[in-house]
């Protein structure tokens, strides 16, 4: 059995009063979980990272089947799965933040859809953004409680429940490895993507800087994952975006 998550964010002006709502689900459509989030001031993409963030809490609070993601928001789902980058710099945080979510799911895929397949999710961003209060609706005891605005996206500290950083613990290396070979016309840097390189709290000499770019949030993602849950931590696939180059790489933990 799969789970279905539906998220969705919004804000009344950019930035404005934003909310979030998600809806967990299972493949039928039985409701498993809804609620709504008054996120106080952020601006629309902010509001649909955030709605992501807090669905994905949700589901790792409830179960560890297969998760199926579904947004209308096209910016997210692609940054998410490395199609475009994160331009944003008040956004890196947030998509740091999902990526370390999305690493402790065994699987999980995200899906664009069309706003009237989200509508339930919209619903939900709208009632929070109406009655400024968070509103669990299913799943649990219905509860209405006002709840302290998180901070806006470009605010400098990073998010409070983000996982400490590990000091000294030189074992985590993460292999790298070229699953698909980089257009040599386009990359700046060809030859690092070679070989596979063990990767720490370093990057190694030579990497292309869109390469560096690319696999940076997933690297300390993996690095910062919570003690014990390391090894666990699948393969990932992560796409250069520099334009023309075509390049992917295999990021897994490395093996002894």
């Amino acid at each position: 059995m799969s789970i279905v998550l539906n998220v969705d964010g919004g804000a009344r002006g950019n930035p404005g009063p934003a909310g979030a709502g998600i809806v967990l689900a299972t493949e039928e459509g039985q409701p498993l979980f809804e609620a709504a989030y008054w996120l106080g001031t952020q601006t629309n993409n902010a509001a649909e990272y955030l709605a992501l963030i807090r669905g994905l809490q949700s589901y790792l609070e409830r179960s560890d089947e297969p998760l199926a993601i579904r947004s209308d928001s096209e910016l997210v789902v692609k940054q998410i799965t490395g199609v475009y980058r994160v331009k944003n710099p008040g956004l890196v945080p947030l998509f740091e933040q999902a990526q370390m979510l999305l690493l402790r799911i065994r699987v999980w895929k995200i899906q664009h859809v069309r706003r009237e397949r989200n509508q339930r999710a919209d619903e939900l961003a709208n009632l929070a953004m109406d009655q400024r209060q968070d509103l669990v609706l299913t799943g649990e005891a219905a509860t209405a409680e006002t709840s302290e605005s998180p901070p806006p996206a470009d605010a400098d500290s990073p998010p409070d429940d983000s996982p400490p950083a590990t000091e000294g613990d030189e074992d985590r290396l993460l292999s790298v490895s070229t699953e698909r070979q980089p257009d040599r016309r386009a990359c700046p840097a060809p030859d690092w993507c070679r070989q596979p390189a063990r990767i720490g709290t370093t990057l190694p000499e030579g990497i292309c800087l869109y390469a560096a770019h690319a696999l940076t949030p997933t690297l300390v993602a993996a690095r910062n994952t919570a003690a014990g849950e390391f090894q666990t931590i699948p393969p990932l696939t992560i796409r250069c975006n520099h334009e023309g180059c075509h390049a992917s790489f295999k990021v897994a933990p490395a093996s002894e």
